[in-house]
């Protein structure tokens, strides 16, 4: 007799033994999946890890450069303490380099076997090394230099700027001129032999390598400011009135404007005017071509604003170069000052330290003893009464008014510059003198004192 199975009797042995095999399969497919997925998550951290570690070796390396670009250029300031002299620079053959080694690390970019040779250099200037007349090298004097705390830059090259070394032509005649440096007279560049009396551009190139031997090369076109050329000693856009001692009571006038450049460069008339001059009283007037010139037009300092908005960035606010002495005038409208000091003057045992100050609004200066060397930028009117003893340039986007009186003479070698009226007044005083000299060297070592500009930057690549 056939009966039915009854529930709960076993399976047979075979199927229990392929579910269990399915299910060990698919926990160890599970298993390889984490597994791959763990792997894949550490590769991925590795990697961006590396990643994340060879941009900030870049980056170091890239600031390092700059870094040696910033050295260079401040260095290049003859008025600083560490100033790298570059009048050496004559020919474009020539090449300086600032160095940052150790004895542990020396710094040879012109031995091919150094690991920091300059291949650029080749690439830049005909003929490579074989051609050149390498200068003997500066060392850098940035804290730390010689230690491991040093900023790793390994050389800047100074070099003066071609057409064919930058690969730009200037001049734009299609031609790449590799023989001719190029100069910059403060609108345009152009090679020298168009442009003798521009300021002479340098190219700076610097490489700087990290330990993990990643390299940046960085490159820049720097150049001084060149300095103001004066209409004349004096100079205004306006008219001018110039008042001395009266001749019916004195003999000898105390009012002086001299052209003829006391640095034996080139002379300029006593006084230009963009409108009418008159004179009363005694004076000395004297310049080349001629001591007095009116009615200039156009007058060349027209655009005084835009000659102080080109320096401001490198300018000193009056009131923070002499706090002491320099106040807002009631209403704040204007500044005061008496016995003010901007800038210390050159003495027998002391070159002196320039100063470029600032005046944002009109300002007065009195008293029996200013002083002031380096560039005065007045956007306002400016009067001076009193003693004052200033070496260097002076530029009033406004009125300019100058009254001499018995408390101290006035004194000023360089230039003064005004976009508005002129008003020189000597007649209170027979025992003190007023006298502006033009000197060239006054007005060039005033703009020596700015930093160089950086007309162009750029990353290299190598």
């Amino acid at each position: 007799m056939t009966g039915r199975r009854k529930r709960g009797t076993a399976q047979p042995a075979h199927r229990i033994d392929s579910e269990s095999g399915i299910a060990l399969l698919l926990a160890l497919l599970v298993i390889l999946s984490l597994t791959a997925f763990s792997l894949s998550l550490v590769l991925f951290t590795q990697s961006e890890s590396r990643l994340g570690n060879t941009f900030a070796a870049q980056s170091q390396a890239y600031y390092a450069a700059v870094a040696g670009l910033e050295e260079a250029r401040g260095r290049l300031n003859p008025l600083a303490a560490d100033a790298i002299v570059v009048t050496q620079l004559q020919q474009i053959n020539q090449v300086l380099y600032l160095v940052n080694g150790s004895s542990q690390d020396p710094v040879n970019p012109t031995n091919a076997s150094s690991p920091y040779y300059d291949y650029e250099y080749a690439q830049e200037f005909a003929g490579g090394f074989g051609a050149a007349h390498v200068l003997t090298s500066v060392a850098s004097d940035q804290p730390g230099a010689g230690t491991s705390y040093v900023i790793p830059y390994k050389w800047v090259r100074i070099t003066l700027k071609t057409e064919y070394a930058s690969q730009t032509d200037v001049n734009q005649d299609g031609i790449l001129n590799s023989t001719t440096p190029i100069n910059w007279d403060g609108t345009h560049q152009d090679l020298a032999t168009n442009m003798p009396r521009g300021m002479p551009v340098y190219m700076l190139t610097a490489l700087a390598v990290e330990p993990n031997l990643i390299r940046k090369m960085v490159q820049a076109e720097v150049v001084g400011t060149p300095p103001l050329v004066p209409a004349g000693g004096v100079g205004t856009a306006g008219s001018a009135t110039l008042t001395g001692l009266s001749a019916t009571s004195y003999t000898s006038p105390n009012l002086t404007l001299n052209g003829k450049d006391n640095c034996g460069a080139q002379n300029v008339p006593g006084i230009a005017a963009g409108s009418t001059i008159t004179t009363s009283g005694l004076s000395n007037i004297f310049g080349s071509p001629s001591p007095v010139v009116q009615n200039l037009l156009p007058f060349p300092q027209t655009t005084v604003s835009i000659i102080i908005q080109s320096l401001l960035p490198q300018a000193v606010p009056i009131l923070y170069a002499d706090p002491t002495h320099v106040t807002l005038a009631s209403g704040g409208g204007s500044l005061v000052g008496t016995n003010v000091v901007l800038g210390q003057l050159p003495g027998y045992s002391s070159p002196g330290q320039p100063a470029v100050v600032y005046a944002d609004r009109s300002l007065a200066i009195s008293g029996s003893a200013s002083t002031g060397y380096g560039l005065l930028l007045v956007n306002g009117n400016l009067s001076i009464t009193g003693g004052f003893d200033y070496r260097g340039v002076i530029v009033s986007n406004g009125t300019v008014t100058l009254t001499l009186n018995s408390t101290g003479s006035i004194r000023i070698r360089g230039s003064l510059t005004g976009s508005g009226n002129l008003s020189i007044d000597s007649s209170a005083s027979p025992l003190t003198h007023l006298r502006i000299t033009y000197d060239s060297c006054a007005v060039a070592d005033s703009f020596q004192s700015l930093p160089l500009d950086v007309r162009s930057f750029k990353e290299l690549s190598f």
